[in-house]
């Protein structure tokens, strides 16, 4: 026959001069988080900063059209390259990560 303690009875398993609970720093907070709510916020923040890459490439592009041959670093290829990049960054990037990881996570 077996002695079976009942679970109230069992003392916890802890050890006096180990830390088992630590305070987390942001680092390991925000960035090697498992939990969604962090990792979506993880994913609103990097669409927005590439967001704002599309933005610039937009101005560029605005700049160009509004003032032709005014600037000489936006030339016809460059001037493809952006609207190309652009397009890319705001369907790829931007909405995927702002719409499926973002607001899917959250």
């Amino acid at each position: 026959m077996v002695d079976v303690t009942p679970a109230d009875a069992v003392p916890p398993a802890e050890v006096g001069e180990v830390e088992l609970y630590h305070p987390h720093s942001w680092w390991t907070k925000y960035v090697f988080s498992q939990d969604a709510k962090v990792i979506a916020v993880q994913y609103s923040a990097t669409a927005t900063a590439i967001g704002l890459v599309a933005l610039v490439l937009s101005w560029l592009m605005r700049l160009q059209l509004g003032f032709p041959g005014t600037f000489d670093f936006i030339t016809p290829e460059a001037y493809y390259q952006f609207i190309t990049m652009h397009g890319m960054i705001m369907v790829i990037y931007l909405l995927t990560a702002l719409f499926l990881g973002g607001f899917g996570n959250y």
